[in-house]
């Protein structure tokens, strides 16, 4: 199993009031109201160089693998969603953005699910048949 969330993630560059703090391999990252270079980094590394070398070892074994994509950073990296559909991978939909959800409206995370669909639909000419939610998504008590 893959996470693949590079591009998803909050960023200025995608609109968002800030950088991301709280979905990181920087513990305890303060919130910053712009460009936090550092961290910006480590999301772009992920999708430009890691997720090629993870995808080579896997292929190099011949094992299959199901890649958790986060539907925003499926399209903004065209490349590896393709990749990811030529070596036979499943594909699972891990939401449309890898923000935290746990104060997102009900209506903004309906939106996001059909913004998922609609790019899967793009990508892959399909709906995705695995999903998964997305970051922080709190379960109700039963």
């Amino acid at each position: 199993m893959l996470n693949y969330e590079e591009g998803g993630e909050n960023c200025v560059l995608h609109g968002d009031s800030g950088s991301e703090q709280f979905l990181s391999e920087i513990i305890g990252a303060p919130a910053y109201p712009d460009r936090h270079l550092s961290m910006e980094s480590i999301y772009e590394y992920g999708s430009r160089a890691g997720v090629w070398r993870i995808l080579r070892e896997f292929e190099k074994r011949d094992l299959p693998l199901t890649v958790f994509g986060v539907a925003m950073a499926l399209e903004r990296n065209p490349d590896v969603a393709l990749a990811f559909k030529e070596l036979g991978h499943e594909i699972a939909c891990h939401g449309y953005r890898w923000i935290h959800y746990q104060e997102v409206s009900e209506h903004v995370e309906r939106q996001h699910l059909q913004q998922a669909m609609e790019i899967f639909q793009r990508l892959y000419g399909e709906n995705p048949r695995v999903g998964i939610p997305a970051a922080t998504v709190p379960i109700p008590d039963a």
